[in-house]
């Protein structure tokens, strides 16, 4: 089922976006939830590294737990960004 947000156009999008940006609380939580986007993609790559110079079998399950951690920073990042920006966009109207 798709969110209020979801169901907008591209500019009612922005406009939420940067109307969102101007409350206290708004810029507060995006600016985390950027930060562990940020966090998911570093691990990401550091998964990737691992991988490409892995030795032993435990660096193969590092890189593996790392890279079910990225994915699950990513994906929650984004479902927390739309539901904030949902649950703004019920309140505001």
């Amino acid at each position: 089922m798709k969110t209020k947000y979801q169901r907008m156009s591209k500019e009612e999008k922005k406009q939420l976006l940067n109307e969102y940006k101007n409350t206290k609380n708004g810029s507060y939580v995006l600016k985390k939830l950027r930060n562990v986007l940020i966090y998911g993609i570093i691990l990401y790559i550091y998964a990737i590294y691992l991988l490409v110079t892995a030795e032993k079998i435990w660096n193969y399950i590092a890189a593996g737990g790392l890279f079910i951690v990225a994915c699950i920073f990513v994906f929650m990042s984004v479902k927390l960004r739309i539901k904030n920006l949902t649950t703004f966009a019920v309140k505001k109207k």
